[in-house]
C-alpha cells in the first residue's frame, strides 16, 4: 500500500514538480466522509471544484459503501481512515469491547470513554483492536489509507494516541493528525468556549509527541479547524489562508449537504456543514492562494521524515487582532 511517499515527481493536486513546491502547503481534509450520502456527495464535490484535497471515512459510517464508490471515481483523492470509538456499532464484535461498549452493542459515546480514559478504564487492547478492524475493513474495500485520525479527537488522549500509533505502524501508515490548534484563530463571535477548551487539551501535547517518536510517525507542522468547527465562512477561511506560516498544514472542514438524513443523525453539525462545504468548495480561493505562495497538496505527497516534530502547540493560538 501507498506509505505515503507518493510519486515524488509531479504533484497531482497543482501539477508542479514536487521538489519545487512553495514553503506554505496546505491540506483541506473533510472529516466524516461516510456518514451520510449528503456528506459524501458535499466531500466530493469540494474536492473537484474547491480545495479540499483529503477526507477521512468512517469505518462504521451509515453511507460507507457509499464514500467507498464516490472515492474509487477519484483515485487521486486522499481518504484517510477516521477511527470511530465513540459513536454507532464496532466494526468488531462488541463482545470484544467490553469497555468501549453498552449493553445495546453500541459505543458509549464521547463524554463516557473521556471519563473512563481518565480513570484508567479502557484497555488499550480493545482501542488497538477497533481500529484495526476499521483499517482492515477500509483496506479489504480496496481503499489506500493515506493518514489517521479520529471522531471527535479521541486520540488527544495517550492510552488511544498509543494504541493508534501500533496500528498506523502495522500498516505502514506514515501520517496521523495531530489535534493541537496551532494556528492564528480568527476573530469570531462565540468562539471563546472552544478557544479555551483547545488550550486545555494541549496539557496532551507532550504525551502525544513521544508517541509519534516512538513509532517513527510523522504529522503535519500545523493544525487548524478545532476552534471554528462549524463556523468556518469563506470570510473566515480567507483569514486563515491569510495567516498561513511556511510548513505544512491541516485545515480540518466538515463539509455536508444537510439533508433528511442528516437532520436525523446524532451529530451537532448540520446546517452548519452547509457554510463550511459553501467555504471549501469555492474553487476561487486557488488563485488567491497561487498569490500568497500557498500550495495545496495530500499526505502521500509529502515526504516521510521519521522524527518529524510538528510546532509547539501554544503557538499563535490567541484570536486576531479585533476580538470577538
Amino acid at each position: 500500500m501507498d506509505k505515503g511517499r507518493g510519486d515524488r515527481r509531479e504533484d497531482p493536486v497543482n501539477h508542479l514538480p514536487v521538489d519545487q513546491l512553495p514553503v506554505k502547503q496546505l491540506i483541506v481534509n473533510g472529516d466524516d466522509f461516510g456518514y451520510t450520502r449528503g456528506v459524501n456527495r458535499a466531500i466530493l464535490a469540494a474536492y473537484r471544484s474547491g480545495i479540499l484535497t483529503s477526507t477521512s471515512l468512517l469505518a462504521n459510517g451509515a453511507a460507507f459503501a457509499d464514500a467507498v464508490e464516490r472515492a474509487q471515481q477519484e483515485p487521486s483523492l486522499d481518504v484517510g481512515c477516521h477511527v470511530n470509538l465513540v459513536e454507532g456499532a464496532p466494526v468488531s464484535q462488541a463482545s470484544h469491547l467490553p469497555h468501549l461498549v453498552g449493553a445495546d452493542g453500541k459505543f458509549c459515546g464521547a463524554v463516557r470513554l473521556g471519563l473512563k480514559l481518565l480513570r484508567g478504564a479502557v484497555p488499550a487492547k480493545e482501542i488497538e483492536r477497533e481500529s484495526i478492524a476499521q483499517i482492515e475493513k477500509l483496506l479489504r474495500a480496496g481503499i489506500a489509507v493515506s493518514h489517521l485520525d479520529t471522531h471527535q479527537h479521541t486520540h488527544l488522549h495517550p492510552r488511544v494516541a498509543g494504541a493508534l500509533g501500533k496500528a498506523a505502524q502495522q500498516f505502514g501508515i506514515r501520517w496521523i493528525r495531530r489535534p493541537f490548534e496551532n494556528c492564528p484563530v480568527p476573530a469570531s463571535p462565540g468562539t471563546w468556549l472552544r478557544k479555551m477548551a483547545g488550550l486545555s487539551l494541549h496539557c496532551f501535547a507532550s504525551p502525544f509527541d513521544r508517541c509519534l517518536a516512538a513509532r517513527n510517525l510523522c504529522a503535519p507542522d500545523f493544525f487548524s479547524g478545532f476552534v471554528l468547527t462549524g463556523r468556518l465562512t469563506k470570510q473566515l477561511l480567507a483569514d486563515i489562508l491569510n495567516a498561513l506560516q511556511p510548513g505544512v498544514t491541516e485545515l480540518m472542514c466538515h463539509p455536508g449537504h444537510c439533508d433528511a438524513e442528516l437532520q436525523s443523525s446524532p451529530t451537532r453539525l448540520k446546517r452548519n456543514r452547509e457554510t463550511e462545504f459553501e467555504a471549501v468548495a469555492d474553487g476561487s480561493l486557488r488563485d488567491q492562494m497561487r498569490e500568497r505562495g500557498i500550495v495545496l497538496t495530500r499526505f502521500r505527497d509529502l515526504p516521510w521524515e521519521p522524527g518529524r516534530r510538528a510546532q509547539k502547540p501554544l503557538v499563535a493560538v490567541p484570536a486576531a487582532a479585533g476580538g470577538e
